[in-house]
């Protein structure tokens, strides 16, 4: 199982804690455009665990992150909240609230409360998790919501604490940067969005030029981050400008994915921003950048051991960075940064030059990819195999906005089912459907999207809005049917007790009510 180091990743807390347990917090009012839901929801490629990395210890997690909470909280704030325009000039954050959730220590902290009647600004509250009337903050990765009728980042360091197994002294490192990645796709890219926005799901067989070009591109910008004069690094941009362009042009999908570099590429610089502005605070602007840029490099996750390739789920994570980092440092305009494609903007503003590659690079990405087309065909294969096979059924589950959140294992691979274009995902995910609670337990299934009505007051979404379905292929001797016509699967990788159900096309649907 490929399992891809994520910082996301990718992927997103404490000073003095004034405790007020007591505090009752109000219910909460999911909000989400239906980009934010599709995308940052997902537990990210930067975010997941290494392949080296030992099977986690819920136990000791647990108490790991309990010790490094009121650190953590107070770190967060500073970085987030009070000092966040050092991380970008328009991250203002003093209206907002960021919640931590804690549920297997039971405790949760409010940072930068705006209730003024149970405590000050400057106060960290710190509550029950008992005392939390919205489940789903509990059973939800992260999310925008509001917390006691006012706009709140939420983060349950629940779903983060497989990514400090193992992790040793760079447990604390992780967990932070994991925060504030996906705070930065919360609380700084969640109005209008860039261009190129399309899939992130692979396609077999993978186009293997198109990952040479990829690999290139970050060869070079990890030169000009290591240029030492103004025109070096022009230089070295350009050069990787050029595999820009051979990139975006050698087929539809890379172009449509272009606006990722920007959007990981921006949650990654300024997580790694945001741990030197701890470790650093009294540097220059100047200073800081840089060493962003050199941690950048230094925590390159490779796929080799020469060091050579690039995990490709995390292609635009570290693309993307490398080529804010050299944007910033050249003093291109801030909002353009924001705004726009990166490797586009340096192309825009400095042009490409023609460029040799690396023959190393390009050896290894063929042998490599050669392989990794292999595995993809795999996952076709098994989905197909299942799809067909008269000893299994379908079970197709709707996922609600409010059952949106997930974590993902492996790769997601385009399918068709039925003629609908659908994932292959490998999924842990709750879902709650009245009285219906299922679970899926790094379950391979298949997930088609329905169409959301778009809206610019992401307030108003209905969290029983339907996002699409989930559908899992079980072995028919695996489901229960009850005299009452109610479905149970007792799985290791899939439980449902109880469920109302239709049999539709061949297909046990489960009702949503």
């Amino acid at each position: 199982m490929i399992k891809i180091a994520r910082l996301l990743l990718i992927i997103s807390i404490l000073t003095v804690l004034t405790a007020c347990g007591k505090n009752n917090p109000g219910t909460t009012d999911k909000l989400a455009t239906s980009q934010a839901l599709r995308e940052s929801t997902k537990v990210e490629e930067s975010q997941k665990p290494t392949e080296n990395q030992m099977e986690s210890n819920p136990i000791e997690n647990s108490k790991k992150i309990r010790e490094m909470m009121p650190k953590l909280v107070k770190d967060i704030k500073k970085v987030l909240i009070d000092e966040a325009s050092k991380l970008w000039p328009s991250l203002n954050n003093t209206d907002k609230q960021i919640l931590i959730v804690n549920p297997s220590n039971k405790i949760a902290y409010l940072i930068n409360n705006q209730k003024s009647n149970i405590g000050s600004k400057d106060e960290v509250i710190e509550y029950s998790t008992d005392s939390i009337k919205d489940v789903q903050l509990l059973v939800t990765p992260f999310q925008l919501t509001t917390f006691n009728d006012h706009p709140t980042y939420v983060f349950n360091v629940e779903f983060a604490s497989d990514i400090i197994s193992g992790a040793g002294d760079k447990a604390y490192e992780d967990m932070f940067k994991f925060i504030v990645h996906e705070g930065i796709h919360i609380l700084l890219q969640s109005g209008d969005s860039v261009e190129g926005l399309g899939t992130r799901t692979e396609t077999y067989p993978e186009d293997i030029n198109s990952r040479y070009y990829r690999n290139e591109m970050y060869q070079y910008l990890k030169e000009a981050v290591k240029s030492k004069t103004k025109d070096e690094k022009i230089d070295q941009i350009q050069k990787a400008v050029y595999f820009y362009e051979l990139y975006v042009n050698s087929n539809k999908k890379n172009k449509q994915q272009d606006g990722y570099d920007n959007i990981e590429g921006m949650a990654t610089y300024l997580q790694e921003k945001a741990y030197q502005l701890l470790n650093h605070p009294n540097v220059s602007a100047k200073e800081l950048n840089d060493l962003t840029a050199q941690s950048i490099v230094n925590n390159f996750i490779p796929t080799d051991k020469e060091m050579l390739l690039l995990v490709k789920g995390r292609e635009f994570y570290d693309i993307g960075s490398l080529a804010i980092a050299s944007a910033v440092d050249l003093e291109l305009d801030n909002k353009a940064i924001f705004k726009t494609s990166p490797l586009g903007l340096l192309k825009s503003k400095f042009g490409s030059k023609k460029a040799a590659g690396h023959e190393n690079i390009k050896t290894a990405n063929k042998d490599y990819y050669t392989s990794y087309n292999d595995k993809l065909k795999s996952f076709v294969d098994d989905i197909a195999s299942k799809q067909n096979d008269d000893k299994y059924a379908a079970i197709k589950i709707p996922v609600t906005i409010k059952n949106s959140s997930a974590t993902y294992e492996d790769m997601m691979v385009e399918y068709k089912f039925k003629g609908k274009p659908a994932e292959i995902q490998t999924v842990t995910r709750e879902i709650m459907l009245g009285d219906t609670r299922i679970k899926l337990n790094k379950m391979k299934s298949l997930f088609i999207e329905e169409p959301m009505e778009a809206t610019n007051d992401p307030t108003k979404m209905d969290p029983n809005t339907l996002m699409g379905y989930t559908i899992v292929f079980v072995p028919k001797k695996d489901i229960e049917i009850s005299k009452d016509k109610l479905l149970t699967i007792q799985r290791d990788d899939l439980l449902i007790f109880d469920a109302k159900y239709e049999e539709k096309d061949g297909e046990y649907q489960i009702l949503m009510n």
